[in-house]
């Protein structure tokens, strides 16, 4: 009984050990990490400047594609819509953003996949900075 005992103490020590010397050798996962999260910050700010207009952009998946719909109030509106297909990056893309008369850019079905897509919108009116981002499933 003594020797189980003593091997369970042994045992428990060195994970005991071990856990704090692992603690000890952590490092940065990446080396640039004060500036991913300088950029990270930006992001939430721009997220947060979104998510505060007094009319939302809207991503809008129908029958024809994908439209767009901006708040009629906004004028000058420079950006761009980035497309990831998660399972084929060769899809992937940008387009800057050019809106018609009714404050609206449309994204032909015929230039998407069918799949899931992410779709971020990164934008400013003005000096403002805005971006929100969607996961939708084309069919």
């Amino acid at each position: 009984m003594l020797l189980v005992y003593v091997l369970f103490m042994t045992v428990f020590g060195y994970y005991f050990w071990r856990s704090f010397r692992e603690l000890e050798s952590n490092e940065l996962v990446t080396q640039d990490y004060y500036e991913k999260e300088l950029v990270y910050g930006e992001v939430l700010d721009k997220k947060h400047n979104a998510d505060t207009m007094r009319v939302q952009v809207q991503i809008i998946n129908d029958t024809d594609g994908l439209r767009i719909q901006f708040p009629g109030y906004v004028k000058d509106v420079e950006g761009k819509i980035i497309l990831y297909k998660p399972d084929n990056s060769q899809l992937d893309r940008e387009i800057s953003i050019d809106l018609d008369d009714n404050f609206v850019h449309k994204i032909s079905k015929k230039e998407l996949i069918p799949g899931r897509w992410d779709i971020k919108l990164d934008w400013k009116i003005g000096e403002v900075p805005y971006f929100i981002e969607r996961k939708l499933t084309i069919k």
